[in-house]
């Protein structure tokens, strides 16, 4: 825990001196990795890893970093080894080149995994990292088969999002970053205000959301590269063939646990029950009284639920 409060600490120095729209400093104690030639900024919390732990991974969302994780993390990293990645291009990560694919993104994750030696791992996904995490659990590559074993969606992204996507407000978004020059003058003109607006219909009870993180979060977004991420990301999905993915996701053969929130203003409990049809051996659990971002609105839920899955593999492993 002394660790995180340091990097806490760096944070806050780096958010006190930080000018909006440039790229952010990169805390020294942020730990990183390289994947293929960029390097790829973690923060991981708990007992040292070894073959009987369970791992468990986190993967945020469209626009988000690593710190969305820590009030799921710092409870968990009791008992396991958590680990949190900002993907490529966002938060403190450096981007890719070719990184505009959710399966460019899965193979990151696949090779941070296999890189940083773990298995029997639970993959967690938010949002848009769900969709990294059914991508991964999609893959026929042996490294998944070996290291990831279990996979929880946290008010998944399904195929075709734009079209269960409620929130007026993350469509005009969604649209406005398939422009670059758009995407550009919007970032530019964004201001706190309007940061905190977009973070609150995320959520349930937006007196959740505290005055750092909003600062950090801002500043985070005003970066150039997570600018030409939205619009990667953005322009890319226009070309995603979603069909195939409907038929990729019936490929899935780990148990895999959807958790969505009943009053979640982007994704539906009916997209939820059309991305839970496609997966196979997939179960559906709803959440009351949360919106988008579970991990602020109930994360005790997916606290539970994660003890609940890691105990049930210790289990298993063991009558093997």
């Amino acid at each position: 825990m002394r660790y995180f409060a340091q990097l806490m600490d760096e944070l806050k120095t780096i958010t006190e001196n930080a000018t909006p729209g440039q790229d952010l400093q990169v805390p020294s104690r942020l730990r990183q990795i390289k994947i293929k030639n960029k390097m790829v900024r973690y923060l991981c919390m708990g007992i040292a890893h070894d073959p009987s732990d369970i791992p468990i991974i986190f993967l945020h969302g469209y626009g988000g970093f690593f710190m969305d994780w820590p009030r799921v993390m710092t409870p968990l990293s009791k008992r396991h080894f958590v680990v949190a990645l900002d993907l490529p291009g966002w938060g403190f990560s450096e981007a890719h080149d070719d990184g505009s694919k959710i399966e460019d993104d899965a193979w990151v994750v696949l090779e941070f995994i296999k890189k940083m030696g773990l298995s029997n791992a639970i993959l967690v996904g938010l949002s848009y990292g769900s969709a990294v995490a059914w991508s991964a659990a999609s893959m026929t590559a042996d490294v998944r088969l070996e290291r990831v074993k279990e996979v929880l969606l946290l008010n998944p992204m399904p195929p075709h999002p734009i079209k269960h996507m409620n929130s007026k407000l993350y469509k005009g978004l969604f649209q406005l970053n398939r422009y670059k020059t758009l995407a550009t003058i919007g970032n530019k003109f964004l201001t706190k205000s309007h940061y905190k607006a977009i973070c609150k219909e995320n959520l349930k009870h937006a007196r959740l959301l505290d005055t750092f993180y909003l600062q950090l979060g801002y500043l985070v977004t005003k970066q150039k590269k997570v600018v030409e991420n939205l619009y990667r990301h953005s322009k890319g999905a226009q070309n995603i063939d979603w069909d195939r993915w409907e038929r990729e996701l019936s490929k899935i053969n780990l148990p895999t646990t959807i958790m969505q929130g009943l009053d979640d203003r982007i994704f539906s409990m009916e997209s939820a029950r059309y991305l839970g049809g496609l997966i196979p051996n997939s179960r559906l659990l709803e959440v009351d009284d949360c919106g988008h971002a579970i991990v602020f609105d109930r994360p005790q839920k997916v606290i539970r639920e994660l003890i609940k899955l890691a105990a049930k593999m210790k289990s298993e492993k063991k009558a093997s």
